[in-house]
Formats: structure tokens, sequence, C-alpha cells
């Protein structure tokens, strides 16, 4: 039995990838022989019957999970940053996709890290019982060697997404609303919200007001009562606080993304395969995955809306995906211990 652990998935786009990894899963000949576990929060899908356990996501009911019931598994894949509790006896593998856990080292006396710190001590703390982590761009294997986690010989990138969600079906680019920008994020920190929106005040102030949605839950109330003021003054910005992406990926032209740390950056590949034209950060995460039609400088917020006035005014080339989805080959080294490229031990 193979344990896909997932306890601490639950939302974002750590969530649609699992969602995902799960579906293909249940397509392999295999399927009966994988075990999951999983978040309470987590929307498990339907076809998942009877193999997979939920449990309180407490490192404490999690160890007592791998206590009881650890002699069941051929090889254990973790899913959300955090090596197996306890030494085992099989293969495991860590899925690492949290770069701002990794960054916490080096900024663990800034108030706002003291919790990523945390998380990453217990990383740290539980490094050894896994043999490998998995990430999804080459700038992450960097990232993992800087803190000293594991080297270069312990970290496979095995980059995965739905590559099919989006393809195909899209509008053309000119029957889309002219002059619209989309940003699809949680108000998180590292989403750079503050610079986005004060880039529309500059913007407003310039005598421009393309219209952007957003995407600001109530986790984000300074952002909201900006977007409210920014509104009454003239600018036009909506906040849709919940929206299926698909929507605005089909009917908008431009994805504007911010954002100053992603381990993946999975919208921007959704975008470019939307047929969408992305402006992005200036930053490693970005090129990793795609290259983008335009960029600015994350903090500045003249030289996002320069970005975007040259958006709105000159034909942009479309992006080009740069990664390529490589769902099978993470199934395949889950289900042999090997993939196509070589043999891992």
């Amino acid at each position: 039995m193979i344990l896909i652990d997932a306890l601490y998935i639950n939302k974002g786009g750590g969530a649609v990838l699992l969602q995902y990894l799960i579906e293909k899963i249940l397509e392999h000949p295999q399927k009966d022989n994988f075990f999951f576990l999983l978040d309470p929060r987590f929307d498990k899908p339907a076809q998942l019957k009877g193999n997979f356990a939920v449990i309180p996501n407490k490192m404490s009911d999690r160890i007592k999970f791998y206590k009881s019931t650890a002699k069941n598994y051929s090889l254990v894949f973790c899913f959300a940053n955090t090596p197996p509790p306890i030494k085992l006896k099989v293969p495991a593998y860590t899925y690492f996709h949290n770069q701002k856990i990794l960054e916490a080292p080096s900024r663990k006396f800034e108030r706002k890290y003291l919790k990523l710190y945390l998380k990453y001590l217990v990383t740290k703390w539980y490094n050894a019982n896994t043999d490998y982590y998995i990430v999804q761009t080459k700038h992450m294997v960097e990232e993992l060697t800087n803190v000293g986690l594991k080297d270069l010989a312990h970290c496979l990138t095995i980059p995965f997404y739905d590559n099919k969600k989006y393809t195909g079906t899209s509008p053309a680019f000119d029957s889309r609303t002219k002059n619209e920008f989309v940003f699809i994020s949680n108000p998180s920190p590292q989403k750079n919200y503050p610079t986005l929106l004060d880039t529309w005040e500059y913007l407003l102030e310039q005598g421009h007001t393309p219209v952007l949605h957003v995407t600001i839950d109530n986790t984000g109330p300074v952002f909201i009562e900006k977007v409210d003021a920014l509104n009454v003054r003239g600018a036009k910005i909506v906040n849709h606080v919940y929206v299926d992406p698909k929507d605005l990926y089909f009917n908008c032209p431009y994805l504007i993304f911010p954002s100053i740390m992603e381990s993946f950056g999975l919208p921007l590949i959704e975008a470019a395969d939307s047929g969408m034209k992305v402006l992005a950060s200036d930053l490693t995460y970005v090129y990793d995955v795609i290259e983008p039609s335009l960029v600015f400088k994350p903090f500045d917020k003249v030289s996002m809306a320069n970005a975007v006035i040259k958006a709105m005014n000159t034909d942009l080339p479309y992006p080009k995906v740069i990664t390529r989805n490589e769902v099978d080959k993470l199934v395949e080294l889950l289900v042999t211990k090997q993939i196509s490229t070589g043999k891992y031990p």
C-alpha cells in the first residue's frame, strides 16, 4: 500500500494540485494500492470510496496515525512540506511547495516570520525521515539546498499540473473585453496587494481607469477598504472574493501577477493556457514556468503602471509555457520507485 499523506492541504494552489494528483492516481491500474490521509477541510473527490482517512490536522494525531499504520505501507509520499513524523523502513518522499518556510531561517527575528520559522524547525526536525524532496521548479531546489535540508542528489524536480484544463477552448484574444486585468489570489503578504492597489491609484491619478479583477476575502480587510475608497474616487476594481478562474481567464485579456514569491506560479501557466497575455514580476519563479508577455519591478508602482499602460496601447506577445506536466512520471515513481530518466533507491 502507498500512503499519500496530504494532511495539511485544504485550500489554494496546493488543494488544486492535490485534486488533480488524486484524479490521475485513480486512473492508474494500481489505484487500489493507494491510501490517502486527508485534512478535514479538504474537499475530497467523490471518487474516493473507502481508501482514505480524515483525521484532525494536529501533529499529535499524525504521529498516532503513523505509529498505528506504518507497517501497512511500501512507500510514503507526504504532500505538504512536512516529512513523516517517524523514521520508516520504506522509501519516503516529501513534496515541498512553500518557499516562505525556506525563507524563514534568514528572517526569523521578524514577527511575521515567527510562525513560518516554527514550521521550518518542524521540517528540519523530521528532515532525516524523508529520503527525497520533490519540487516543481529549479529555484525551489536551490532554496532547499541553500538551507541545507538536502543536497542536489536528494531533490527531484517533477512539475505537474492539469495542462488540459484551459487549453483548446478559450475565446480569441481580440474578442475579449478590452483593458481588463485579472489577479486571482488570496491577500497573503507575498502576493503583493499593497503595490498592486497603489499602482491602480497611481493609474487613476494619471487619468487611466483600466478594470482590475481581484479576489480579496475577509482575511484582507485593509485591502477591501482601499478598493472601496479607490472605487469611490473613480477607479474600476471588482472584488469577486471568490470566482471560478475560468470565468475571468476566458473573458479578460490580461493577467497581472505582482507576487514576490511563488514555489510554482500555477496561475501564470493557467493564464497562458487560457489565451491571456501575462504581465508579471521580474523574478526567477516566473521564468521557471513561462516566458511572460511583459515584466515589471514588483515593488515599483510606476514600473507596474507603465507595464499596464503599454499593454493597453501596444500588441504584446503571447506568453510561452516553459514547464511541462510530468504527473505521469510522478505517479510512476510512487508505484515503481523508479522513473523513466533513471532509478531512485
